[in-house]
């Protein structure tokens, strides 16, 4: 079976690291790229999840990160009340959201 060559840059601590790390599993780097590449045959994309800096937050999270963002101050007794409503389900995601920023921008 024939090799073809694959020529890539990549930042010297990183591949130095990588060999070392490799080296203890015992498979070099070019076998290593060669699993990678297998494997992303196999799978038709990547063999791992990406995660991205900007991932989807839940609404709660959505939530927590508006009352966090207002100075660190513990949320007012009337922001405890709009989340006390989101919580019990009595109003939506959107609701509580928009109400919370009208609370904090007052």
């Amino acid at each position: 079976m024939k090799s073809e060559v694959v020529h890539a840059r990549v930042q010297q601590d990183i591949k130095i690291d990588s060999e070392k790390i490799l080296n203890i599993v015992g498979i070099s780097l070019s076998q290593a790229i060669d699993l990678f590449l297998r494997q992303v045959v196999l799978k038709k994309g990547l063999p791992f999840k990406l995660d991205s800096e900007e991932k989807e937050l839940t609404n709660t999270e959505q939530l927590a990160y508006l009352i966090n963002t207002v100075d660190g101050k513990e949320p007012s007794p009337k922001a405890r009340k709009i989340i006390h409503l989101y919580a019990k389900g009595d109003i939506d995601f959107e609701t509580a959201k928009f109400a919370l920023i009208r609370c904090y921008q007052k």
